[in-house]
């Protein structure tokens, strides 16, 4: 084997890890899952609105329909790789983001005197949740990008 021939055969490898990668972020980020991530968002706030027997079925509904949601997002993943710590930490971030989102739209809409603060909070929750997972798609890229590179 030439040095020419170990180069061409590395690049190759580089090339498809980096597509590799950019299947991954891309998968992460389809608009089904993205829709229906910010549909669960809007019903769970909406459902502290409802009275309790309806509340607990509407929560548990949706747990397990995320649950679901989460098992086949997983299934039909082209590529499968164990996430790292810092894409971890960014997702419990951006969690912990949508839920402050969540939080200041309730109280936002209570001190307007808005009926229904919580349909009002979902719906900017879900908003919120969208636009996140799209203005975030080349961080995460980059993170996936940074911790294939070690």
């Amino acid at each position: 084997m030439t040095s020419y021939d170990a180069r061409a055969a590395l690049d190759a490898i580089h090339h498809h890890q980096e597509q590799t990668r950019d299947a991954y972020v891309r998968h992460g980020s389809k608009l089904p899952y993205m829709l229906f991530t910010a549909l669960v968002v809007f019903g769970y706030s909406a459902a502290f609105e409802l009275p309790n027997p309806w509340r607990t079925l509407i929560l548990l509904a949706g747990s397990a329909l995320m649950t679901g949601m989460l098992f086949v997002h997983q299934r039909r993943a082209p590529v499968r790789r164990k996430p790292s710590g810092a894409e971890w930490a960014f997702s419990l971030w951006l969690g912990g983001f949508v839920t402050v989102v969540l939080v200041a739209a309730v109280i936002g809409a209570r001190l307007l005197g808005l009926p229904e603060p919580g349909m009002v909070a979902g719906a900017v929750g879900a908003v919120a949740t969208l636009v996140a997972g799209y203005a975030t798609r080349p961080i995460v890229k980059a993170i996936t990008r940074r911790d294939g590179h070690r």
